[in-house]
């Protein structure tokens, strides 16, 4: 799957990379902060506050201080993961070059944790070597598992 992957947004991320930085991983991703399901009413309020809880641990300049939300609606975020870092990436259309929300030097990202699944998306979250840590939803396990693969259990 992660070939097919970088093969469709490769025209989204090949103008973000460095001279000589090689794609390694791309996951499509919902950061957690700022997620929403469906539904209206006091019950859609409630699940949508329970859902976020833990989208963001650590402090004012933490690496994960600066990790982007859902904001900006309809666009697709992507977690980039090169031979150098670690990255969100935003796009409106995979044909043409996404932009750079938010990065960090690939070794300062510790591992990477499964969590429960109590939506329909798989639960992640990446922990940073300060301690801090960002959680997201995906649509497969697999794809943690393969990001887990390059940046560490």
């Amino acid at each position: 799957m992660t070939e097919i992957l970088m093969n469709r947004y490769r025209p989204a991320l090949d103008p973000l990379l460095e001279p000589g930085e090689q794609l390694l991983d791309v996951a499509t991703v919902v950061p957690v902060a700022g997620a929403k399901g469906v539904g209206h009413g006091v019950g859609a309020k409630v699940g949508n506050a329970l859902g976020q809880l833990g989208g963001v641990t650590g402090g004012a300049g933490s690496l994960a201080d600066g990790f982007p939300t859902t904001q900006g609606g309809t666009m697709v975020r992507l977690l980039v993961v090169t031979d150098r870092r670690t990255a969100v990436v935003a796009t409106l259309d995979v044909r043409k070059p996404g932009r750079l929300l938010w990065h960090v030097p690939r070794n300062f990202v510790a591992r990477i944790e499964r969590r429960p699944r109590w939506q329909a998306m798989a639960r992640f979250r990446l922990h940073f070597v300060d301690g801090s840590a960002a959680s997201m939803y995906t649509a497969r396990r697999r794809t943690i598992e393969s990001l887990a693969d390059h940046l560490g259990r």
